[in-house]
């Protein structure tokens, strides 16, 4: 549809009275595509941890009755929503996700949700013997909720040792990060070894991407994954728990702006993006997907994979 002589000459005189007109209905547009690719991630992270069995605990239904109280009399009102609105009230989601973004707000949402945070919590301990001075060393890590690794090191270290597991490759990953010894005059960097003595009943990957990877490179990284790790693979495990392998149970990845969750759910995997959903099937469907959309996976939930009654009867000698 064309515009008369008449509607061009209004619409050039408001270009005159304000030439950052169109500027600012773009940055208002921009403001509302990033807080639309928040809510996305937001969403998507509720979604994936809804799929782990310990957040479906009396843990979660006790504080969600709690949060309820201040929230709604209605008692309708669904677990998912009464969380989703609390969370909500509580988060900023008006800024677009800066780097790590995903696993940052999950971060943000443990903290809203203190009771929960021992059951990712990992204690981890890191010792190494330094091997000019043979000093003995030992720190006891920052509070961790997971592994956070640069997603291109998955595919680097795969071409390199084919035969690896995922487990095998977070390892040689992290043991190649060394420490400085604090002896005074030496300065030697030292492989570390790194022990925890508890199992978290959750357990996260996050992936980092430099977001200029080829859809070859997105896709070969991706395959890398698995959805079983052993965590005593990863760690040297001090406890004397024999449920030392973690299931993955759903992840989080980035398509475009927005963000979608893959879930194992009813023995298929399934993908859930916006309000829709849609059945995958097995692992190698998931695969498939990566390589026809290229997408790139930020964040992966694994559950530990004690029996689901074993696992209740723990929580209730805790509490």
């Amino acid at each position: 549809m064309e515009m008369d002589s008449s509607e061009v000459q209004e619409v050039e005189k408001h270009e005159e009275i304000d030439p950052d007109l169109s500027d600012s209905n773009t940055e208002e547009s921009e403001e509302k595509i990033l807080n639309e690719t928040s809510i996305s991630a937001f969403d998507m992270i509720l979604k994936s941890l809804w799929n782990i069995r310990v957040f479906l605990s009396t843990l979660l239904m006790d504080y969600v009755q709690e949060a309820n109280q201040s929230l709604t009399n209605d008692e309708s009102v669904p677990l998912q929503d009464i969380l989703r609105i609390f969370l909500l009230n509580n988060l900023n989601l008006t800024h677009p996700l800066e780097e790590n973004g995903v696993s940052k707000l999950f971060l943000n949402i443990l903290e809203l949700i203190p009771r929960w945070n021992s059951h990712f919590e990992l204690n981890e301990v890191a010792k190494t013997i330094c091997i000019r001075c043979k000093t003995d060393m030992a720190y006891s890590g920052e509070r961790s909720y997971g592994i956070i690794i640069n997603a291109n090191s998955l595919r680097v270290f795969k071409s390199a040792f084919k035969d690896f597991t995922l487990e095998n490759i977070i390892k040689a990953i992290r043991i190649n990060v060394k420490m400085l010894c604090d002896k005074e005059g030496c300065g030697k960097r030292n492989y570390v070894d790194t022990m925890i003595s508890n199992l978290p009943s959750g357990f996260i990957v996050a992936l980092q991407w430099e977001n200029n990877e080829t859809d070859k490179e997105i896709f070969d990284t991706a395959s890398v994954l698995a959805t079983e790790i052993d965590i005593s693979d990863i760690y040297r495990y001090e406890g004397d728990s024999a449920f030392t392998k973690y299931r993955l149970v759903s992840m989080v990845w980035s398509h475009g702006d927005l963000y979608d969750c893959v879930a194992y759910e009813n023995d298929r995997w399934v993908r859930h993006f916006c309000s829709e959903m849609e059945v995958i099937g097995d692992w190698d469907g998931v695969l498939s997907i990566f390589q026809e959309l290229h997408i790139r996976p930020e964040i992966l939930f694994f559950e530990n994979a004690m029996p689901r009654d074993q696992m209740y009867s723990e929580q209730g000698s805790e509490d």
